[in-house]
């Protein structure tokens, strides 16, 4: 079978998500996979070599799409170790900071004399411009977030920044959890294009207070907000379910301050509040297409409503219309 490239899920105004396939099979041997395979991972990348470690039938892809100045592709292959030599930096004038987040199975990263162990929960850098190797002996899937080093240096001024590479950050530090706001813009890329890219704004501010507070500098104060407004997003849709969780409550378990809070999510109209509220509804209408025997009360109580009555409301505020006829409809 020869190389696939599906291109689809297109959004006005952004390069569309392509998706990239290379598989061995009939038509094609294991060598002429690689071959393919080594191409796209360049185009996609930076020039790279690229071997096969022996284990049958060869399975690789790329799934990518641009926000702006930031690439964030999911690639995922059987084994195979892929190569930044200095040849290839020489031959080539782009520079490039990159974050891997390992989704699917472990691999091995060295660069700079480190060596890293990295799997599922944890974040890694590595830098274009000096040699690197990655090395999965297993079936391997990250998230690869990438941006241009010039763009870091002029707008966050990150000169001279002694960023640890090949070192795993692992979920509860700032890199992690920029981590998961990165792992799950790829999964919504996949299936739902236009809130990525609204949900992508962030992004670079939030790569580059990673990748500040990697150094142990400390974030200029907006890239300071981005973490704490992320790591605010994640203790919120994790305990949104619950009834008692208010702004107090928030507060509280991101150890900051009322003010804190209100001021890193100064952009939301709102505040807070209405963030909370959101997911709660985005809770509930996953449960209204996902189960529908379940009765309309318990969706209300699963979703962190304390009443029905309120439940009603918020969902007509949110979504034009009332629960029972959103399920109707879904």
């Amino acid at each position: 079978m020869a190389a696939i490239v599906i291109e689809g899920w297109g959004v006005e105004g952004l390069q569309p998500v392509n998706r990239i396939e290379v598989r061995s099979g009939l038509e094609q041997t294991s060598t002429e996979a690689f071959e393919r395979w080594e191409t796209q991972v360049s185009a996609s990348y930076v020039p790279l070599a690229v071997e096969p470690i022996p284990s049958g039938r060869f399975v690789g892809y790329i799934e990518s799409a641009s926000y702006g100045e930031m690439d964030v592709s999911v690639i995922g292959s059987t084994p195979q170790v892929i190569r930044r030599t200095g040849g290839l930096i020489a031959r080539s004038a782009d520079e490039y900071l990159l974050a891997s987040i390992p989704t699917v199975g472990t691999a091995r990263l060295c660069q700079d004399d480190r060596v890293a162990d990295v799997g599922p929960g944890g974040i890694v850098f590595y830098d274009s411009t000096r040699p690197y190797r990655w090395d999965a002996s297993e079936r391997f899937e990250q998230v690869v977030v990438q941006v241009p080093l010039s763009r870091l240096r002029e707008r966050y001024g990150v000169d001279n920044l002694e960023l640890p590479t090949a070192t795993v950050f692992s979920g509860n530090t700032a890199p992690g959890i920029v981590a998961g706001f990165f792992r799950g813009l790829a999964e919504l890329q996949r299936t739902d294009p236009e809130s990525a890219a609204l949900l992508s704004a962030p992004g670079m501010d939030l790569l580059a207070a990673a990748a500040i507070a990697a150094s142990g500098r400390a974030p200029r104060d907006q890239s300071a907000d981005a973490i704490n407004r992320q790591r605010v997003l994640n203790y919120m849709r994790d305990n949104c379910a619950d009834p008692d969780l208010g702004v107090d409550r928030i507060a509280e378990g991101c150890r900051m301050s009322r003010r804190t809070l209100y001021r890193v999510f100064g952009e939301f109209e709102g505040g807070p509040g209405t963030v909370l509220r959101r997911m709660r509804i985005e809770r509930a209408c996953d449960l209204l297409r996902n189960a529908p025997q379940l009765p309309l009360s318990a969706v209300a109580k699963a979703s962190g409503f304390l009443t029905e009555r309120s439940f009603y409301r918020s969902f007509r505020l949110e979504m034009g219309t009332t629960p029972g006829a959103f399920r109707t409809l879904a």
